[in-house]
Formats: structure tokens, sequence, C-alpha cells
């Protein structure tokens, strides 16, 4: 059995992508010998259109850009990939449907490299696809978005309802902590379209995802349209060449002027006060008579004080007669 390497190419991967290239190994096992997979090279000029992505695989495809696979694309470009993925071959197309490196995949695509893959062999069920896929988090670990709809995933196979069942039921039952999942099934409600503000916006830190709730939670409050308002921020930022140098600099400054944006949006304005105008100056401090109007100027009140009750009275009488008339 081969041994799994941990990782892509680093700085002194030049020998070890030449021992692959002449390693004579074409065989080895999955899940303690219960699969067998047969290695295989997708030449550089084939990767696109002879695999493609598993259904089962989490890995959002829809994120992957160059800034999402900075931290190994100029290795693949230079020396190659170093470490295989595994695939299984769909009958219906031919093509070989990745159960992982989707990221190796997409930098193979960009960089004109080729592809070594682990095709499995057997019959091979949902099952165990996933557990595979699970063990495959070497290169890159999921995001928390990305490892909830792996978790769900295994839930609906389970025919556990995640919306109805409580978040500890839910979790014994999926071997995970609590805290951990809920942490990742709130990250995944976060919308798209408040992720996709961020430059490789399935890699932002895993401590952004309670602020983005938040955010997200305040617009709805607020009735605000998420799209509309995600539009209007994206607009905003487009020119801004403060967000940083790095990825980790500009997804940072994202967030914070995503707050700050949010916080001015729903921003609630001064409520107008009544209006108070004096309609006599006595010489009792205490004594005083004020009409106070609305901002609107539908409503008035009459306020009087130690005029005397003779002119209360008659203060009274006046303005019945006058309404009255």
């Amino acid at each position: 059995m081969v041994k799994e390497g941990k990782g892509l190419l680093t700085g002194a991967a030049t020998s070890r992508a030449s021992l692959m290239k002449k390693s004579s190994v074409a065989t080895r096992t999955y899940l303690n010998g219960a699969l067998t997979a047969k290695r295989v090279v997708v030449q550089s000029s084939e990767v696109e259109s002879k695999t493609d992505i598993h259904p089962l695989n989490p890995r959002n495809q829809e994120a992957l850009t160059l800034d999402a696979v900075r931290d190994i694309f100029p290795s693949i470009q230079e020396n190659g990939v170093n470490q295989e993925g595994v695939a299984v071959k769909c009958k219906s197309t031919g093509k070989l449907l990745l159960l992982d490196a989707s990221r190796r995949r997409f930098s193979c695509i960009h960089s004109n490299a080729d592809l070594p893959l682990w095709e499995l062999q057997d019959e091979v069920s949902d099952e165990q696809i996933l557990a595979i896929i699970n063990d495959s988090q070497e290169v890159k670990r999921w995001s928390y978005p990305e490892h909830a709809e792996y978790l769900i995933r295994i839930a609906k196979r389970k025919s556990l309802d995640v919306e109805a069942m409580k978040i500890e039921d839910l979790a014994k039952e999926l071997s995970i902590g609590r805290e951990s999942l809920r942490k990742r099934l709130a990250a995944h409600k976060v919308s798209k379209d408040i992720l996709t503000v961020f430059v490789d916006y399935e890699g932002i830190p895993n401590n952004y995802y309670g602020s983005l709730a938040k955010v997200q939670n305040q617009l709805s409050r607020a009735n605000k349209n998420l799209k509309d308002t995600m539009k209007s921020f994206r607009k905003k930022i487009s020119d801004d060449v403060e967000l940083g140098d790095t990825v980790l600099d500009k997804q940072a400054m994202t967030l914070k002027k995503l707050e700050e944006f949010v916080e001015r949006l729903l921003k609630k304005e001064p409520k107008p006060e009544w209006s108070n105008r004096e309609l006599c100056q006595f010489d009792d401090k205490k004594a005083y008579a004020r009409v106070k109007s609305s901002p609107d100027g539908k409503s008035m009140k009459i306020e009087l004080s130690r005029v005397g009750k003779e002119k209360m009275r008659e203060a009274e009488r006046l303005i019945e007669q006058l309404l009255n008339s």
C-alpha cells in the first residue's frame, strides 16, 4: 500500500514530483482494504474534458479562483502535482468524478499540468464515497459551510430532520461536538449574496461567520433586500485600493467596511420632537401657558399652569366655542 502524502508541493518538492513520475506503484487500497484503486494520470490537455466533480463532493466549485488556490498554484505550476486525488469513473459519461482534489484540478487546468488520480475499481457505495471524502481533507480543510453541507448530506442519508432535531441530538447522531455543529450550521445559513463580496469567500477565517450572520439578521429585521444591498456594497468597494495587498488583508478590510456600511445604512434618524411656544410671560416663574405642536402639524397641546382657575375655565370655554362654531 502506498502511503499518501500530507500536502502538496512546497519549496523542496521538485524531487518528490520526480519520484512520483518514476513510481512503479500502480494500485492501492482504501477503507481498510475494502476498495482497490489504480493510479492514472490525466494529461494536462484533457483534465477539463475528462474529469468532473462528484456530486457528493461538498467543495464549493463556484468559489474556486486563483486567489482561492494561491497556496498550491505556484508549486503545481512549477513542479506539477505530487499528491493524487481520488476518483470514480462515471458509467454514463466515462468521466472521472473527483471525490477530492477539485482545487488541484482547477490549478492543473490553469497551469497546464497533469492530474494524477487513484481511480476506484470496485462498485462503490455512496456511504463509502462519503467516508473517503471525509478523510480527504489533508490539503485544505473545508470551510464551515462546506463542512455543514457534508454533514447535512450524512443526516439526510440517516433520515435525520436537521431543522426539527435538537442540536444536541443531531450532534450525537453525526458524531460531532454540539458547538462545532452549531457553528457550521449557522455558517451554512449565511447568504451567498453576503459571502461573495469577499475574495476567496470559502477561505475566509471561520470566526467571520458570526459577524456575517449578525449582518444578515440586521438587514432582515430592517426588511432590506439582501441582494440589492450587497450589490450596492460591492459597487462601493470595487474601486477601493485600500483593501490591502494580501488576500487575508482584503478579507479583513472587507468585513470591517461591510459592518460599517450596514451600520450607516440602518442608522435611525433622530425622532422629530414636538415644538414648544410660550403664549405668555408671567411674574410667577412656575406659571406658564404654552402650546406644543407635533412635527407634522396635525396635533397640538395647550398647557396651562398657575394661571388661575377662572382663566383656565375661560380658555376651555373659548376653545370649545371655537371648535363648535
